[in-house]
C-alpha cells in the first residue's frame, strides 16, 4: 500500500497567521492599558510612595509579566518551559525598554527632531521585532538547545507491519 501523506493545510497558514496577529495586537492592546492604568495609579495624587519614573517602570513590569502570560498562553499557545520561555522574554522585553529609551534621547537630543519621531518609531519598530522574535525565539516549540522543528516536513503515515 502506498505512504499516505497528510492533506496540504498550506491554504490555512494564511489564516492561521491573520489570527496569531490578531491576538498579539489584542494582548498587545491590553497590556498598553494595564500599563496606562497601573502608571496612573501608582503616580495619583494619594501615592507618595512612588517617583514617577519609578511608578513607570514598576507598571510596565507589571504589564510585561501580563504580556508575557498572554503570549505564552493565548497568541502562541505555546507548552515550552517557563524556564526557557521566561528568560528569553525578559531579554526581548529588557530590548524594547532600551530602544523606547535610546531612539528619543538620540532623536531628539542629538540630532533635534521633534519627539512625535521617536514616538511613532518605538511605537511601529517594537510589535514588529516582538511579534517576530516572540514568534521565532521565544516561543517557537524548539528545545532549550536551540533546536526547531523543520516545518516543511511532513511526516509519512504508514500501515503498521504488526
Amino acid at each position: 500500500m502506498p505512504a499516505m501523506r497528510r492533506p496540504d493545510i498550506s491554504a490555512w497558514r494564511g489564516t492561521l497567521a491573520l489570527r496569531r496577529l490578531l491576538k498579539f495586537t489584542s494582548v498587545g492592546l491590553a497590556a498598553t492599558v494595564l500599563y496606562a492604568l497601573c502608571a496612573s495609579l501608582f503616580t495619583s495624587a494619594g501615592s507618595t510612595y512612588l517617583s514617577p519614573a519609578t511608578a513607570s517602570v514598576a507598571a510596565y513590569v507589571a504589564a510585561a509579566i501580563f504580556s508575557y502570560l498572554g503570549h505564552k498562553f493565548f497568541t502562541f499557545m505555546s507548552a515550552g518551559s517557563h524556564q526557557f520561555e521566561a528568560p528569553r522574554f525578559a531579554v526581548l522585553t529588557g530590548f524594547g525598554l532600551a530602544i523606547a529609551y535610546l531612539l528619543p534621547l538620540l532623536l531628539v537630543g542629538q540630532f533635534g527632531l521633534p519627539v512625535a519621531v521617536p514616538i511613532l518609531l518605538t511605537c511601529i519598530l517594537i510589535p514588529v521585532v516582538n511579534f517576530v522574535v516572540l514568534e521565532r525565539w521565544i516561543f517557537s516549540g524548539g528545545s532549550a538547545a536551540g533546536l526547531d522543528h523543520d516545518p516543511k516536513r511532513v511526516p509519512v503515515l504508514r500501515k503498521s507491519d504488526a
